[in-house]
């Protein structure tokens, strides 16, 4: 499989993001194997992904993880769908789409699937 790794950019708390491009996502190399998102052990609440479609419609596909340790993985995949120039965030939960490698995987299809860019950020917990 050819998955396009994506590091989620972490975020601080009470402090300023660097200049983060809202079309600087990356762009899948092979989409019909897409995304391998680092969760980097995050449980996957704190991780929020964005879809960027750059004038064609797509879908994202965030897959169903296995359990262990999704251990809500039966609730299957989620899909997102995007319009033409759209825009889309998304807190995803670990318990449900974690895979055994700490990666979450996402698959985008449709007419914009080859253009269509997915960036991901890490929430911080809040003390």
């Amino acid at each position: 499989m050819a998955e396009t790794d994506i590091t989620p950019t972490a975020l601080s708390i009470n402090t300023v993001s660097a200049d983060i491009l809202d079309t600087d996502g990356a762009v899948a190399t092979t989409p019909t194997d897409g995304w391998n998102v680092l969760a980097l052990g995050h449980s996957g609440d704190r991780l929020l992904l964005k879809f960027w479609d750059d004038g064609n419609t797509a879908t994202c596909t965030i897959k169903a993880g296995v359990r262990p340790p999704a251990q809500r993985e039966g609730l299957g995949d989620l899909a997102v769908v995007l319009a033409a120039n759209d825009v889309r965030y998304i807190c995803v939960e670990g318990s449900r789409f974690l895979r055994a490698n700490g990666t979450i995987l996402v698959i985008p299809s449709g007419t914009g699937s080859a253009a269509t860019e997915c960036k991901a950020f890490i929430i911080p917990k809040v003390a």
